[in-house]
């Protein structure tokens, strides 16, 4: 009897204090803290902290991603999930098909909005695309955040992101100063027309103004997601391009250019840098394979991003509208001491099948 009641204790311990989603590490709690570049309504921009608050009243809050086949976005519904169970706020994540998306995106605000919830936050696949529907939502009456990219609309209430255009020219920099401003490379800057990926492009197009002698030589548009589409891609520009220095990547086919790079005997002698590394990057960089990468507090962005609305909610005077968190750079001698915890979800976490908590 005595063993059922340990037993039965055990279980309510768990049901008590370990959140249903985690299905990994405990949750990292070392956000708390993170000073990030505050910018008010009135114009004033502040260094500032950000904590956590929790609703003065029940707050219920949708959420729409473009899709869950990117880590990116899983990293960040991480950070949804337990920052409203951390902070008792009610959420509803839902996902839509990917870049090509965008009327799937549209539909999923217009449910959320046909929920009640009291407040939305969006991950745009298109900033034009979705500029209307915000300006509709916000006039009936919901206020609408956006991580990431935002609308391109004044209408909006808050906006949380890394700076996508800086980390293009971060990482494009490091590159031909790697190359000692002399050689040739290439760029695969993932989908074209996404609002972020364009962001990344201007910003290496931009670095590349201060190295004339680094001639560009290949460019092509196509999925971010894919590693083995990064290797073919990868493979016919070293075929074209036999003396290519290097490679400017984004996201996860940055693996594949790797896997190529390896399998020709070229890690020494081309340079590869990537924006927005995954845990799965990690291996590369410490085999040198991928030898640069910048990225965001993409799950740190969605912590504060839930925080901005709780204090909006709670009717604080002073709220900033805009926050823009410092980008992140990753190389072979720092990568043991990298911050995972504001950038990944714990290694093996997926999303639940059913993204929805209630308010406390």
């Amino acid at each position: 009897m005595r063993k059922i009641k340990n037993i039965l204790c055990v279980l309510i311990f768990i049901t008590l204090f370990c959140p249903f989603f985690v299905q990994a590490d405990s949750y990292n709690d070392d956000w708390q803290g993170i000073i990030a570049e505050n910018i008010y309504p009135w114009g004033s921009r502040l260094w500032e902290p950000w904590e956590r608050v929790t609703p003065k009243k029940k707050l219920t809050i949708g959420i729409s991603v473009p899709s869950l086949s990117s880590p990116y976005f899983v990293n960040q519904v991480y950070g949804y999930l337990t920052e409203a169970e951390a902070a008792g706020v009610g959420v509803t994540v839902l996902a839509a098909n990917g870049y090509e998306d965008l009327q799937g995106q549209i539909s999923q605000i217009e449910n959320l909005v046909q929920k009640g919830v009291d407040a939305l936050i969006v991950a745009p696949i298109s900033a034009e695309g979705l500029a209307a529907i915000t300006e509709e939502v916000v006039d009936n009456g919901t206020p609408v955040y956006f991580i990431g990219e935002a609308a391109i609309t004044d209408k909006l209430a808050g906006y949380v992101c890394e700076n996508d255009f800086d980390f293009g020219y971060k990482a494009t920099d490091w590159l031909c100063k790697k190359l000692d401003g002399k050689g040739k490379i290439a760029i695969l800057p993932g989908p074209a027309g996404s609002t972020y990926t364009e962001a990344i492009n201007k910003g290496a197009h931009y670095a590349l103004k201060n190295y004339p002698d680094i001639k560009l030589v290949a460019e092509k548009w196509g999925d971010a997601e894919d590693p083995a589409v990064g290797q073919s891609v990868a493979e016919n520009i070293l075929n074209a391009h036999p003396d290519l220095d290097g490679f400017f990547v984004v996201e996860a086919q940055a693996h594949g250019v790797a896997n190529a790079l390896k399998e020709a005997k070229l890690t020494e002698k081309v340079h590869l840098a990537i924006a927005y590394p995954f845990q799965e990057t990690l291996p590369y960089i410490q085999d040198g394979s991928i030898d640069y990468g910048v990225t965001g507090h993409s799950l740190t962005n969605a912590r504060i991003l839930i925080n901005m609305v709780v204090r909006n909610h709670n009717k604080e005077n002073a709220v900033p509208k805009y926050v823009w968190t410092p980008g992140l750079e990753i190389l072979q001698d720092n990568v043991d001491t990298f911050p995972k915890s504001h950038v990944w979800a714990p290694e093996g976490w997926k999303p639940p099948s059913s993204m929805v908590l209630k308010a406390k």
